[in-house]
């Protein structure tokens, strides 16, 4: 290459690089990583942001996840540590970069502390990954020490809280145990630690049940004309717990009844369901429930509702699926708000469901808010009457996908619009959260399907007066034929 060419591509390479760096520097930076809540694994990132820039002010904060897990992440948030306020994110790319917008510029030699909150599904992994029946479970957290930055780090440390005893972890420098948890640092910049990106690992043992639902589809059908939201769930779900090394031995299983209070399966399904719900059913691929049952109203922490109780003939073993769907309904009224045409539908986003590895034949309600499933790939359909119109869907949070369909039912003329909404990787957290949906209805649309159900009537009726009438006419005006006389 020419020497000028040389130069103009260096002085290129020189500007693009400045114009790239925003000047920030994380003077420290604190993670911890909280394993109490499985499948759940919940990380606060606590960093100190100073602009190191000579002139330019500093907008925003870029948060970069690890390829490792950026297929796992379920929830992202940043907020200022003093306000507690949260900052807006926008995703940069397809390589889950985001970026966090300060609410006032951070001028030259400026700091700013913020925490940011992530949570990630089903990144612990059991080791060994097959134990016998009634064996404890252990679960291996893998990952850098080191937090993903695009900024430098100046002073490091990740502290990690495992649910139950720790069994060993990693041995690198400045490392300290204290009973439950595990503290990697503090490292410097200049640390072998952070410059090779080490990973660390805590084994720990935790018997607590994990389910995973492989897919969830909760479909709403709305009916004006009958004040009825029919709710319909199906779930193919599976226990993460480590497979059977032995196989499935029924007579262990029930001899564990009497020698432990609890083996590694899953003996009950938990559903919370509003507590006006009415007309519930379950429905199985393989007939493989056994029992079903549905408490009286209950009230936990102030909060009324009964909770459906599946038991299924063989118990869920580690690695097992099951499949199945459920449903009920309740009072229209309760979900919905009329103002003149508008309408607003606001219900849950998710149901709540709750394995549990109880032996006992009887088990608490109060188990229910031990949220212990995380979905893989959900889809949410919200079925509206025919003749709504103007719709839009309000969601919390952000999602992967949002849009309208059209379906026909019976005596539908032009069929009913679908709201469905998928998500990826939801949280057990997410079941506090709703969806509302708003759209017009007039009242001619609420009489239009009893009008064409009474004019699809009365045009059968008047056909069949028709047909009658004609085949009576033929009868009176056919001749008689002349009988024969015998000879």
């Amino acid at each position: 290459m020419p020497p000028v060419l040389s130069l103009l591509l260096g002085l290129v390479l020189a500007l693009t690089a400045q114009a790239a760096s925003s000047g920030l520097v994380l003077t420290n930076a604190i993670r911890t990583v909280d394993l109490t809540a499985l499948p759940a694994v919940s990380e606060q990132i606590g960093v100190v942001i100073q602009n190191n820039h000579d002139s330019k002010v500093a907008k925003s904060y870029v948060v970069q996840i690890p390829a490792s897990k950026r297929d796992r992440l379920s929830e992202i948030s940043v907020r200022e540590r003093k306000s507690g306020t949260e900052l807006p994110l926008a995703k940069l790319n397809e390589d889950s970069s985001y970026q966090a917008t300060f609410n006032h510029p951070l001028q030259p030699g400026d700091k700013i502390s913020l925490n940011i909150d992530l949570v990630f599904l089903n990144t612990v992994v059991a080791q060994p990954a097959a134990i016998g029946q009634s064996d404890d479970q252990a679960w291996t957290w893998s990952d850098h020490v080191s937090i993903l930055s695009a900024d430098p780090v100046n002073k490091q440390k990740t502290v990690v809280k495992a649910p139950g005893t720790i069994k060993s972890y990693s041995q690198l420098n400045s490392t300290t145990k204290s009973g439950k948890a595990v503290t990697f640092g503090p490292f410097t910049k200049d640390s072998p630690e952070l410059k090779n990106a080490q990973m660390a690992q805590v084994r720990f043992l935790d018997n607590s049940e994990q389910l995973e639902a492989l897919e969830h589809r909760r479909e709403y059908f709305v009916s004006h004309w009958a004040n009825d939201l029919n709710v319909l769930e199906h779930y193919a779900l599976r226990n993460r717990a480590p497979a059977i090394s032995d196989g499935f031995d029924k007579v262990k299983q029930t001899v564990s009844r009497f020698m432990k209070a609890r083996d590694n399966f899953i003996k009950t399904l938990l559903v919370k369901v509003p507590v006006d719900a009415r007309q519930m059913y379950v429905v199985d691929e393989i007939g493989n429930v056994s029992t079903s049952a549905v408490t009286r109203p209950q009230r936990v922490d102030g909060e009324r509702f009964k909770v459906m109780q599946l038991k299924p003939r063989y118990p869920m073993a580690g690695q097992w699926n099951y499949t199945w769907w459920h449903g009920y309904s309740v009072p229209l009224s309760s979900y919905l708000r009329v103002q003149g045409t508008r309408h607003a539908l606001r219900v849950p986003f998710i149901g709540s469901i709750t394995g549990s590895a109880s032996q006992s034949n009887e088990i608490p309600v109060a188990a229910i808010k031990t949220r212990n499933t995380a979905v893989s790939r959900y889809q949410l359909r919200v079925t509206l009457p025919e003749g709504a119109t103007n719709i839009h869907a309000h969601v919390p949070f952000a999602v992967d996908g949002l849009r309208m369909e059209r379906q026909h039912y019976y005596f539908d003329l032009q069929g009913r619009t679908v709201v469905v909404i998928e998500h990826h990787n939801v949280a057990p957290s997410a079941a506090d959260a709703h969806v509302v949906v708003t759209y017009d209805y007039s009242r001619w649309a609420l009489w239009q399907k009893p009008a064409v159900v009474a004019l699809v009537l009365f045009v059968l009726f008047a056909m069949a007066s028709v047909v009658n009438r004609m085949q009576h006419g033929l009868a009176t005006n056919s001749p008689v034929p002349k009988s024969k006389k015998s000879q």
